[in-house]
């Protein structure tokens, strides 16, 4: 079984990702992904470069991923560029990996905030949608280092709320506190998976 898991930055879908591996899922995080396909494939660096200038690099050459973001998702026409840069390598990385689930029957999620970007929920047998007040996402956000306008940006790039809910089957909404979220997870997990699970952790 493959399913989904989206929702907008600081949503709170890595968080129910963490629970549903505590449960045994095999998880596939596609930030991660995105990292090593960069990271392994210096044509990728190279292009990033050209498009968005030797700046994104650190003094030992390594990308600068803050400082890509500040460029990439200043407009929707970077950030478009960014994606067709990175995506193909990234996909076909994802595709691989589902593949494998598939293969040796593994209960698997896809944690990934642009899975219906993609169109990918139609590879999902389902998807999740991890909700969140707005004014609770960016609190999270700055909790974390970013700034308003950074918040913004990354946020401008991504799909609504309307078409994320249109597209998937279900919604888990986190608007209270990390208890409650965690214990609405597991439901919904034991309910898609119909397994025994143990949920004293």
């Amino acid at each position: 079984m493959i399913i989904g898991l989206t929702g907008l930055i600081g949503s709170g879908k890595t968080e129910v990702a963490r629970v549903w591996a505590k449960l045994g899922a095999r998880i596939i995080n596609c930030d991660d992904i995105g990292r090593e396909v960069v990271e392994q494939g210096r044509g990728i660096i190279q292009k990033l470069v050209r498009e968005f200038g030797s700046s994104i690099l650190n003094k030992n050459g390594k990308l600068n991923r803050r400082r890509l973001g500040e460029r990439a998702f200043s407009s929707r026409k970077t950030t478009e560029m960014l994606n067709s840069i990175v995506h193909p390598a990234l996909l076909a990385r994802l595709d691989h990996e589902i593949a494998f689930s598939r293969e040796n029957n593994k209960v698997t999620i896809v944690d990934a905030a642009l899975l219906i970007y993609w169109n990918y929920q139609k590879k999902m047998d389902f998807t999740v949608l991890v909700s969140s007040f707005q004014r609770l996402r960016y609190q999270r956000l700055i909790d974390r280092g970013l700034t308003l306008d950074e918040i913004r940006q990354r946020t401008h790039s991504q799909l609504t709320l309307k078409i994320l809910r249109s597209k998937s089957d279900y919604v888990l909404h986190n608007n209270t506190d990390l208890a409650n979220l965690r214990l609405k997870a597991r439901k919904l997990y034991l309910s898609l998976t119909e397994k025994e699970v143990d949920f004293s952790f």
